[in-house]
């Protein structure tokens, strides 16, 4: 009972937040599995916010059984205030630093709202909604297994580091250092395991399909196949997700 309502009223904080937003050039919202909190600016369409949270619904039921796949990630998310701030062109690196002091007290992950779901190329939602699940979740809740500190000695953080090693997979971008990388490389083992492969056209990842990481990043398919926790194993999330009811939205016309 105490559980339980420790849960309700969690709920009822994450709702109360999602109104208003924590500033106030976030004017829309969507609070999806009351975990993960959607903020966006004035100038983001309906449409690209209910798809963001579309999506974010799909990795979190992603049998697509109208159920969150597993409520002690739910409650992670819950604790460590997940939210995702989308505006029309993505915040400069300067507006991201004054951002992050304002939001001190959440994990933060930012949105395009030009990259999500433009026919015209790859839909960023699913790789920055799968980060803040990362960061604000799995990381969280199991860092023996996903933190992507070296200081952890994670089985994640081990897996990348063997894979970054063999050439099996490279990240030379200068600004994103090993814990970075070692997000990225999750995301595009994903991708290899439930076969998008938009995600993997260039030679970041060189292992492109599940039967490959079985073959030669085996570790990384028991991560994903773990019966200890719930991975998302079933479907690439593309933002369409019917049961609309696990999604609340507030300021939308």
């Amino acid at each position: 009972m105490r559980a339980a309502l420790m849960g309700f009223l969690l709920t009822l904080a994450m709702q109360a937040g999602a109104e208003e937003c924590p500033t106030r050039f976030l004017k829309n919202s969507a609070v999806v599995f009351d975990a993960i909190l959607i903020c966006v600016t004035g100038d983001v369409p309906n449409l690209k916010l209910k798809h963001a949270a579309k999506v974010t619904a799909q990795w979190l039921d992603n049998n697509q059984d109208g159920h969150i796949d597993d409520e002690n990630l739910q409650k992670t998310l819950i604790k460590n205030k997940a939210i995702v701030i989308m505006s029309k062109d993505g915040f400069s690196a300067f507006s991201m630093i004054r951002i992050r002091s304002k939001f001190s007290s959440y994990v933060l992950q930012d949105l395009s709202e030009e990259e999500t779901n433009n026919p015209s190329r790859r839909d960023a939602s699913q790789e920055e909604v799968h980060h803040i699940i990362m960061n604000a979740g799995f990381q969280k809740m199991l860092p023996k297994t996903f933190s992507a500190q070296k200081s952890d000695d994670s089985t994640l953080y081990k897996i990348w580091k063997d894979a970054n090693d063999n050439g099996f997979y490279s990240y030379d971008d200068s600004t994103c250092d090993d814990a970075c990388k070692t997000i990225e490389f999750i995301y595009l083992a994903t991708a290899a395991y439930l076969d998008s492969q938009a995600d993997l056209f260039s030679d970041e990842m060189r292992v492109k399909t599940r039967l490959a990481l079985k073959e030669k990043l085996p570790g990384i398919t028991e991560i994903f196949e773990s019966n200890t926790y719930t991975y998302p194993i079933h479907i690439w999330p593309d933002g369409n997700y019917k049961y609309d009811g696990n999604i609340k939205y507030f300021g939308l016309e």
